[in-house]
């Protein structure tokens, strides 16, 4: 990155730092402005979260652990007063003012990044100190909000199916002594969760094949806490994911600080404030928080040269969840680049020392699930994960629900199976790719995101929490097009939580929500791309004097490069 010439920026020394305290000053003030906005539209989503079922056995146990909250809910349910208004038959059932509300988080959430990008482009004098305020003052108010979804009420729907499903996960293994990835829900058809459980229709949420062993043994924690209230195990979990979420917000800082120091404050708040990542990261608890907590360790580690480390941490996410193994190759190359730089010896050594550690964090992670399962049952879990059986809210559940059917032989060709496997062909033709140009720690931030985005884009199920992830990469990416996609997609997963909300869910809601958020991804670029063209051409009409200034040198292409020729190489 270059340097920030601050004297272009501020005349003199002590005018900079009188602005940068005007500027600070403000945006504290902005922030706190803002903040209360979005806080109250958090309040809003109460009645939304609560249910319209009074007798809903998940909300009676969630309110019997403390009875006062009864009470609050029933003042901040404000649907009886949208009832008195005669709304038009068309509109009546589908057009909730949920969506408004979450269209309004996000046009504070908006406000609130182009606030922290003001002030992280004029604060750039000693910024590390003058900048120490706006961060605490982020942290304390993000906490209000995660503390709010944290008493947020809950009804049993598909969205709390993962908490319940995770506790019983533990339960089977504190209480019943059976192995989580065996046992059926036959087995344990008496046991209080899965009876809640068993009252959800079927769908291709969360399974036991899709989480790893370092989920499990989270769920046996949790399981000896909570027991079989379903109310504390959902107050378990929203605890849980509320610290991860604020040492998130410590990590993404910490990264964005070296990687992009203008963007710290907007990639911090573009995740803090985010409604997607309190619904469904603190609210509906997910593995996902907590993959984000790990992978932004491991791009930390990588970050900060500690490559080994950053190895471990990817590891264990991956343990966490499985779909995460397609990023273990990118990281697994650019791992032995990194220790190719330091010899031949040190380079051997390093991938001996990649493949101990590995081989080691793999037994004990499995070790105690390897009982009646072993080899069968990991690759059978991996199996169901990339060749999924079933489709969900994706763009192929969208193509198998068209009103004009497809011609037979077309429609075995879109099933699930077939589906997953072209995805997995596009996937590895990608990684295969990017093998190839991961020669600095930007790329490999680049490269994962993307990477992730092709998995959500084209797997066969797909769920709104699937998008924190690539989500995080994207911001601490800070590529304008990879967040402009991300903001969309991320758009894309809140509608479909609007979706979910009616009574009869659109099957074919995967074109609104991923379709349409790629397709304007597409314009935006191809619009942009003609006005930098037109601008281009505009510009190009200079002054003699212009002309004769020296122009910027061009990067040759990569494949005219030789190995040497790398900035990396050069430096070390």
């Amino acid at each position: 990155m270059s340097a920030i010439d601050t004297q272009a920026i501020y005349p003199g020394r002590s005018e900079a730092v009188r602005k940068q305290l005007r500027v600070r000053l403000s945006t504290l003030f902005l922030l706190i402005i803002i903040a209360i906005g979005l806080e109250s539209c958090y309040l809003a989503l109460y009645p939304w979260l609560a249910g319209r079922t009074p007798l809903d056995p998940l909300r009676q146990s969630w309110e019997a652990l403390l009875p006062m909250r009864s009470i609050v809910y029933s003042r901040l349910d404000w649907f009886s007063y949208l009832s008195t208004f005669n709304w038009p038959a068309p509109f009546y059932g589908h057009l909730y003012p949920l969506l408004l509300l979450l269209g309004l988080a996000l046009f504070f959430l908006w406000l609130a990044v182009r606030t922290g990008n003001r002030a992280g482009r004029l604060i750039v004098v000693r910024a590390g100190i003058y900048l120490r305020p706006i961060f605490w003052t982020i942290l304390i108010l993000s906490m209000l909000m995660g503390v709010t979804m944290v008493l947020a009420p809950i009804h049993l729907d598909e969205m709390a199916r993962s908490m319940l499903q995770s506790g019983l996960y533990g339960r089977t293994v504190a209480t019943y002594h059976l192995n989580p990835y065996l046992s059926h829900a036959t087995v344990l058809a008496h046991d209080p969760i899965q009876v809640l459980i068993n009252r959800l229709p079927p769908s291709e949420g969360v399974t036991v094949g899709t989480v790893g062993p370092v989920w499990m043994d989270i769920s046996i924690l949790i399981a000896f806490f909570a027991h079989a209230n379903s109310g504390a195990i959902v107050l378990s979990w929203r605890v849980l994911a509320l610290l991860a979420h604020l040492f998130n917000i410590i990590l993404i800082w910490s990264l964005l600080s070296v990687q992009k120091p203008l963007y710290r404050i907007s990639g911090t708040l573009l995740y803090a404030w985010n409604p997607l990542v309190l619904l469904f990261g603190v609210a509906f608890v997910h593995p996902e928080i907590l993959l984000v907590s790990v992978m932004l360790l491991a791009f930390l580690s990588f970050q900060r040269d500690a490559t080994l480390l950053g190895w471990v941490f990817a590891l264990l996410a991956a343990l966490i969840s499985l779909y995460t193994m397609i990023l273990l190759p990118l990281l697994f190359i650019f791992a032995l680049r990194q220790g190719w730089v330091q010899g031949c010896g040190w380079f051997l050594l390093w991938i001996i020392g990649m493949l101990a550690i590995t081989a080691l964090m793999l037994v004990l992670a499995y070790i105690p699930y390897w009982q009646g399962w072993g080899i069968t049952g990991i690759l059978l879990s991996m199996r169901g994960v990339f060749w999924q059986d079933g489709t969900i809210n994706s763009l192929n559940a969208a193509v198998m629900g068209m009103p004009v059917h497809l011609p037979g032989n077309w429609l075995n060709y879109v099933q699930p199976r077939n589906w997953s496997l072209a995805a997995l062909a596009i996937m590895s033709l990608y990684l295969f790719i990017t093998l190839w140009i991961v020669d600095s720690f930007e790329i490999v931030l680049q490269c994962s995101g993307w990477l992730f985005f092709l998995w959500i884009l084209l797997q066969p199920t797909y769920w709104p929490w699937y998008m924190l992830l690539p989500f995080i990469i994207a911001i601490s990416a800070s590529n304008r097009r990879e967040v402009l996609a991300a903001t969309l997609l991320m758009i894309g997963a809140l509608i479909s939580y609007y979706f979910w909300q009616w009574s009869h869910v659109w099957e074919g809601q995967g074109l609104a929500i991923i379709g349409i958020p790629c397709l304007l991804w597409g314009w935006a670029l191809f619009f942009r791309s003609t006005w930098q063209m037109l601008r281009g051409g505009s510009n190009n009409q200079r002054s003699p004097q212009e002309d004769s200034r020296p122009q910027k040198l061009k990067r040759p292409p990569w494949f005219s490069r030789s190995w040497t020729s790398r900035p990396n190489r050069q430096l070390r």
